[in-house]
């Protein structure tokens, strides 16, 4: 197998590299791959390599996958920049001008005010507890809980809960924050017993991962006879992938190594044994992905004027993206799938 390596100069002049290794060939169908896009940069948080996106050509199956991908032990080094490890882990972006922070800020909450509403918050509200708030609480495990806000509302509801996660900042966030306990590692490292959760939930992971039919076999094996699969990601069939190309923020090279479209995520389900398994897009929340998409097109607001008109734009962005879902709804920004074992 042949190696490439990436790199950039980081700040202090050493150099950051990234090794990665071909990937011609389809991860789930084996059928070789289109070039989609071709020598993207990680606009957003400056993780070094130039990079392409192919396409699987078989119509049943439509995954979209970097090629080169980068090899596992190499993949922490794409996060080194990351929105995680920013202070406010709740913003995706932040800035260092404490005026366009309260611009950014007094947006925000004229925005949440206005789509509080709307007939699609409770949707939003839904996703933000990953589908359980109408089941009875249990034993809940979030693959990749990041800073753990997730878990502290699904404890909220009542559900006794529990967190894996690969960076060792995030989940000393959600330690400190929350009070979370917190498995610091692979899913397969934790060594869960057989049968331990009723819910296992995951929000925007699947796509950061080289295998997920082995994370998708672990994810049935610790899940209880019953229990129930939640795995969020973005919609490669998505408007805002047709409407910003290789700027869509879903695709997040080098970090995004896989994307699905709602099809692709059931039968993958399907494929690896859960039942009663069901898939669909949303449009709920699709302003924070559009917003990633202009900062992507544009480069970040330099200044006040520029902030609000950005926002603006977003929020026409979201009107657009919620009305495109209902002429078809496999146009949402984001996959949902929920499966049982």
């Amino acid at each position: 197998m042949t190696m490439s390596v990436t790199s950039i100069a980081a700040d202090n002049s050493a150099s950051v590299e990234i090794r990665s290794r071909p990937g011609p060939n389809c991860y789930l169908c084996k059928a070789p791959g289109k070039l989609l896009y071709e020598g993207l940069t990680d606009r957003l948080f400056d993780a070094p390599g130039s990079w392409n996106l192919k396409l699987c050509p078989n119509p049943s199956c439509g995954l979209i996958w970097l090629d080169p991908m980068p090899i596992e032990l190499d993949i922490g080094k794409a996060y080194e920049r990351y929105y995680t490890h920013e202070p406010e882990l709740d913003e995706h972006f932040t800035s260092r001008e404490p005026r366009i922070k309260r611009v950014k800020a007094a947006l925000a909450r004229l925005y949440e005010f206005g789509w509080r509403l709307t007939p699609f918050y409770r949707e939003h509200r839904k996703l933000d507890v990953m589908c359980l708030d109408g089941r009875s609480p249990g034993r809940v495990l979030e693959v990749g809980c990041g800073n753990g806000q997730r878990l502290a509302q699904l404890r909220a509801l009542g559900w006794d809960v529990q967190g894996q996660e690969v960076d060792e900042k995030a989940a000393a966030q959600a330690r400190r924050s929350f009070g979370i306990h917190v498995f610091l590692g692979s899913l397969n490292q934790a060594e869960f017993p057989d049968d331990e959760f009723d819910a296992v939930v995951m929000s925007h992971v699947m796509e950061h991962v080289h295998d997920p039919v082995g994370l998708l076999a672990e994810c049935k094996r610790v899940l209880k006879a019953g229990g129930s699969l939640v795995s969020i990601t973005p919609n490669a069939r998505a408007w805002g992938h047709a409407r910003f190309g290789a700027h869509w923020y879903g695709l997040d090279p080098p970090r995004h190594l896989l994307l699905y479209s709602r099809s692709t995520l059931a039968q993958l389900a399907l494929n690896c044994g859960f039942r009663e398994v069901r898939a669909w897009t949303t449009a709920a929340r699709s302003h924070w992905i559009l917003g990633g998409s202009l900062r992507i097109e544009y480069g970040e607001a330099q200044d006040t004027w520029a902030v609000i008109k950005r926002g603006v734009r977003q929020t026409a962005l979201h009107i657009a993206a919620l009305a495109a879902w209902r002429r078809n709804p496999d146009s949402g920004e984001e996959c949902v799938l929920q499966a049982s074992k």
